[in-house]
C-alpha cells in the first residue's frame, strides 16, 4: 500500500492509502476522502490535478481532459492513475471541498419547461425533488458546477453546467442540440413537462475565485456561457462590485440565445460589461462580427490590469483563449477553464 497526499489550494492536506491496483479516487472513497470527481473514466477533467512527487502509471486518459503536454508536466486524472511509489497531489480546489462523509449525490428531477432557445440550443428548467419525489427542494451548490442527467429508460449519463443559482430553487441549463446525441435526441423527441430525472452531483472545480480586486473576464462560447452565467449572477447576488466583462460568441446569428437576458444583466450591474459576438452575421444591433477570442484580445490589448479569466466552451476556443492570455502576459495561474467534450 502506497500513502497519498493531497495537498489543496491553500496549502491544508489529507492522506490515504492506496494500492498500486487501485486509482486514486476509489481509494479516497473506499476510506471516506470524497475527492471531486465525476465521469470515472478519464474523460471529463473534473480530478484533474498535479503530482508532484513520486511514481505513478496513467492509463486510458482522453488527451481532451488531459492534453500530452499537460500529462508531460505532472498533471494526472485521479481516475485513473495508479501509485507505483508513495504520491504527492495538488488539486485546484480548496480543503472545504473535499468530503469526510457519504454525502447525498443521487436526486430525483422533475422537467418543468423545455424548448428552444435558438437555432441548436434548448433551454431546460429541471426542479429537484425529495428522494420520494413528492416535494421540490433547492439544491446547494457552486456556480459553475454541473449535474450529471441520466437518459431515461438507460443508464447513459450527460454531464451539463447549470446557468442558474443554488437556492434558485429549480436548476436552469442551456444544452447544444447534437445530430447524433442521445440526449439531443431525447430532448427534441420525448422530454416532456412532468417527467421525472435521475440527476447526481453536483460536481467540479470550475468555480469563483476570491483573488481580490483583481478584475474577472468571463468567456462562453454558445453553451459554454451556462456555468459563467452563473458566476455572474452570483456576483450580482452577493454585491461583489468587482470590474467584470462577459464575453459570449456563437458561429451564427441564429444560434445566439440570451442576449436580452445578458443585457438586462447588464443594466442591473454597474460593474459588469457584456460583449457579443457573432463569426457568421455579426455586426449589427450590439453583436459584433468576428469570434469571442477576438473580443478577448482586443479588451486585453488596452487592459489596465491583468484580470482572472473564466473560459468554458470547446477545446479550439478554450486554447485560442490560453494562447491570447499569455500573449497579453496573463499569468496561466489567472486562467481557469471547463472544456466541453461532446458525446454520443
Amino acid at each position: 500500500m502506497y500513502q497519498i497526499v493531497i495537498e489543496t489550494e491553500e496549502g491544508e492536506t489529507c492522506s490515504f492509502e492506496c494500492g498500486p491496483n487501485e486509482d486514486v479516487i476509489s481509494a479516497g472513497l473506499r476510506q471516506s476522502v470524497i475527492l471531486m470527481a465525476s465521469c470515472r473514466a478519464g474523460g471529463c477533467a473534473t480530478c484533474k490535478g498535479e503530482a508532484t512527487d513520486g511514481d505513478y502509471e496513467l492509463v486510458d486518459v482522453s488527451v481532451q481532459a488531459l492534453p500530452p503536454d499537460e500529462e508531460e508536466n505532472g498533471m494526472v486524472l485521479l481516475c485513473r492513475t495508479f501509485p507505483r511509489s508513495d504520491l504527492h497531489i495538488l488539486v485546484p480546489y480548496t480543503y472545504d471541498r473535499i468530503s469526510f462523509e457519504t454525502i447525498q449525490t443521487n436526486w430525483i428531477g422533475e422537467i418543468k419547461s423545455c424548448g428552444k432557445v435558438s437555432s441548436n440550443v434548448v433551454r431546460l428548467v429541471v426542479q429537484v425533488l425529495t428522494s420520494d419525489g413528492s416535494s421540490p427542494i433547492s439544491l446547494n451548490f457552486m456556480p459553475g458546477q454541473f449535474v450529471d442527467i441520466e437518459i431515461p429508460g438507460t443508464h447513459m449519463q450527460r454531464s451539463y453546467s447549470m446557468a442558474s443559482l443554488s437556492g434558485d430553487g429549480a436548476l436552469e441549463f442551456f444544452i447544444r442540440i447534437l445530430p447524433d446525441g442521445a440526449f439531443s435526441k431525447f430532448l427534441m423527441n420525448d422530454a416532456e413537462v412532468g417527467m421525472k430525472l435521475n440527476l447526481r452531483g453536483p460536481t467540479g472545480a470550475f468555480n469563483l475565485r476570491d483573488n481580490g480586486p483583481r478584475p474577472r473576464y468571463f468567456v462562453g462560447g454558445g453553451t459554454g456561457l451556462s456555468p459563467v452565467l452563473s458566476m455572474v449572477r452570483h456576483m450580482k447576488q452577493s454585491g461583489d462590485d468587482t470590474p467584470a466583462k462577459l464575453f459570449f460568441g456563437v458561429t451564427r446569428r441564429d444560434e445566439l440565445f440570451y442576449v436580452e437576458e445578458l443585457k438586462a444583466l447588464q443594466r442591473s450591474m454597474r460593474n459588469l460589461d457584456v460583449r457579443v459576438a457573432v463569426v457568421e452575421g455579426g455586426d449589427g444591433n450590439g453583436v459584433a462580427g468576428g469570434t469571442v477570442i477576438d473580443l478577448l484580445k482586443a479588451e486585453l490589448s488596452k487592459a489596465d490590469a491583468q484580470p482572472d479569466i473564466y473560459l468554458c466552451g470547446p477545446p479550439a476556443m478554450i486554447d485560442a483563449a490560453f494562447a491570447a492570455a499569455e500573449s497579453a502576459g496573463v499569468p496561466k495561474q489567472q486562467v481557469y477553464q471547463e472544456k466541453f467534450l461532446a458525446s454520443g
